[in-house]
């Protein structure tokens, strides 16, 4: 059988040893930067992923106090009739995450997501907060002090504590769809946001809402056939056996 991600341990790990960081960036990662813009997504609420296993766990422990809003089911079809969810959290605490060992995955891995080969394998690292996403230059103008002063330790860390994570098939499985439902946005987009004037930055920003909210660059069957070979491929490399 494959092995199988105990979501205890995984909210019982830190994964990145950088206590108080945020007193350097003024809790950046726990804000909406560009939030002020937005129309349509919530301005304030940070938006936390979680895979579906987690979310069960996160459940079951009791959550977060402080995220009072249900959260929102996103579900990914693949051309083989299987089928993934995410959860997405909408987070207003500013880092005032209560209780803070509840925190989600994403939250612990920050400022990166892990890009894996069918093995589990890292092979790169990609932003995790999607508006980071369109920075031209991220690694001098990112706002967060890892990222621009610790970033080889911060993925060297990443690399070592995500090990135990990466035997599971599954989230193997979803990181590599992360990856390539990011790449599909930056495609999309087609630009970034850190050399446009205040009115190219508002048309920018409206389009990103649309693609966020209708889901656009995933809803094609060219997405939907990808997903299903990453699918393949993950199955192979962990023994040909069904994790979904």
């Amino acid at each position: 059988m494959p092995n199988k991600v105990d979501w205890k341990d995984i909210y019982n790990t830190e994964y990145v040893n950088a206590p108080e960081c945020w007193k350097t960036c003024g809790g950046y990662c726990c804000k909406n930067f560009y939030g002020e813009h937005f129309n349509i997504l919530d301005k304030s609420g940070v938006s936390l992923p979680l895979l579906e296993k987690e979310y069960e766990y996160y459940k079951s422990i009791g959550g977060i106090t402080n995220i009072t809003t249900p959260a929102k089911k996103r579900t990914f079809h693949l051309s083989n009739g299987k089928e993934f969810s995410i959860y997405l959290l909408s987070c207003q605490c500013g880092g005032l995450c209560n209780p803070h060992g509840h925190r989600p995955l994403i939250c612990r891995i920050y400022p990166y997501f892990p890009v894996v080969d069918a093995f589990g394998m890292i092979v790169d690292f990609e932003y995790s907060a999607l508006m980071d996403l369109f920075y031209r230059d991220p690694d001098n103008n990112h706002n967060c002090t890892l990222v621009r002063e610790q970033s080889i330790r911060i993925k060297r860390e990443l690399t070592v504590s995500l090990k135990p994570l990466l035997r599971d098939p599954e989230v193997v499985f979803v990181f590599r769809c992360l990856s390539e439902l990011v790449n599909r946005l930056k495609i999309k987009m087609d630009g970034f946001i850190d050399n446009l004037d205040e009115k190219q930055k508002k048309k920018f920003i409206a389009k990103y809402e649309w693609m966020i909210l209708s889901g656009k660059p995933w809803k094609d069957k060219e997405f939907s056939h990808r997903i299903t070979e990453i699918y393949d491929e993950v199955k192979l490399a962990f023994g040909n056996e069904d994790f979904l």
